[in-house]
């Protein structure tokens, strides 16, 4: 299946979900829509950091299973697929880190690229999703243009989590929150189908 076609699939299910907790809120009572903001912001925030991570993922795993090279990657993607490998030979012996050396381009820069698993700290923070972006070489704008929403997102979820008595009185307050992270979301996908069909993944459009 096409990168684009399971970035899409996994958002589809995601808004669906998160649509019906809309209508629900429409139809509440007073009492009833304060538990609800609360459950959707709750959902809001875990539908965002799930999304970033799977389609990290499936970005990285296409990558991977393309065939190029390491050495053709580019420098920040390269250095993420190379991190686990250069630690390893770092605790080495100073012989085998010359051997190493001598043999890296054959080892690893001319190998395949093999990636961490994309890590959220399950604290989505813009930083923390503006640093996986760069990695991927991905345009992180929309990150910068709803900073402010997106850490507000995070800091009001983990006191929903833990159990806080954070109220959120409107529902339109709520709303502007989900366009925000819906623009990171649909220009997260847009970003990974552009990457893939650019050099070095593929060829840009004359």
């Amino acid at each position: 299946m096409p990168v684009l076609d399971t970035i899409t699939s996994d958002l589809d299910w995601r808004e669906s979900e998160i649509a019906s907790l809309r209508l629900a809120l429409q139809s509440s009572s007073s009492i009833q829509k304060r538990a609800l903001l609360r459950a959707a912001w709750a959902m809001l925030y875990a539908h965002y950091e799930g999304f970033c991570k799977n389609a990290l993922t499936a970005f990285y795993d296409h990558v991977a299973r393309s065939g190029i090279a390491c050495q053709l990657l580019p420098d920040a993607t390269r250095l993420l697929a190379l991190q686990k490998s250069i630690n390893y030979m770092r605790k080495k012996e100073i012989d085998q880190i010359y051997s190493e050396v001598i043999n890296f381009e054959e080892n690893h820069l001319q190998s395949s690229p093999i990636f961490p698993e994309v890590d959220t700290d399950s604290n989505l923070w813009p930083s923390k999703l503006k640093k996986l972006l760069e990695q991927a070489d991905l345009n992180t704008d929309k990150i910068s243009e709803h900073r402010a929403k997106l850490r507000t997102l995070v800091a009001r979820r983990n006191e929903i989590a833990h159990g806080e008595r954070d109220i959120i009185e409107e529902v339109e307050y709520y709303q502007s929150y989900e366009e925000a992270v819906y623009e990171v979301l649909y220009d997260l996908a847009y970003q990974i189908d552009r990457r893939l069909s650019s050099p070095p993944y593929g060829d840009a459009e004359p």
